[in-house]
């Protein structure tokens, strides 16, 4: 082989790699505000709450769970979080999934889930979103027993009523 083909093979290598790390977190990207929508969250006996998908998951995209109030730029670090790995299976539009015992021994209907959380029977709220650790990218949604329980909405793009719920208080 001459310099010149070798060059040309390397340099297509090298695009190779780099689109491949690229695409390895195009599935989260895909995730947006209304992606996912809470359909209850249960904070006395076991622990927990429940989701639909509003479009396909892709496989191996992870959403971050918080019940941390939002300040309009950053979590608190006084609550706990969760992290739901769907697994290798499109998770189709419709789906639901249910998150049980959050507190202690948490498991999921689909995926893994690691972490936990203790919900409040008061002033509690549970934010989904796509990101780092407590640095969310985009919001999916949320749900709260009281709307203090958010901290608030400013900068999260979720739409009270529609992206993020209040529920009763639980009784």
């Amino acid at each position: 082989m001459q310099v010149k083909e070798l060059k040309i093979i390397s340099v297509f290598i090298i695009l190779i790699i780099i689109l491949s790390v690229i695409n390895l977190n195009k599935t989260d990207t895909l995730l947006k505000s209304g992606s996912i929508s809470f359909i209850s969250m249960e904070s006395k006996k076991n622990e927990g709450f429940v989701i639909r998908t509003n479009m396909d998951i892709s496989p191996n995209s992870k959403i971050r769970f918080t019940d941390s109030e939002w300040n309009g730029n950053r979590f608190g670090f006084d609550e706990n979080d969760i992290t739901w790995i769907n697994g290798d299976k499109i998770i189709p539009a419709g789906t639901i999934i249910n998150f049980i015992n959050i507190n202690y021994k948490a498991s999921v209907s689909y995926g893994t889930i690691r972490g936990s959380m203790r919900l409040s029977k008061e002033n509690d709220a549970i934010f989904a979103y796509i990101g780092g650790k407590r640095m969310p990218t985009i919001f999916l949604a949320a749900i709260t027993n009281n709307e203090l329980g958010y901290g608030t909405l400013i900068n999260t793009g979720l739409i009270n009523g529609k992206t993020a719920i209040t529920f009763q208080k639980e009784k």
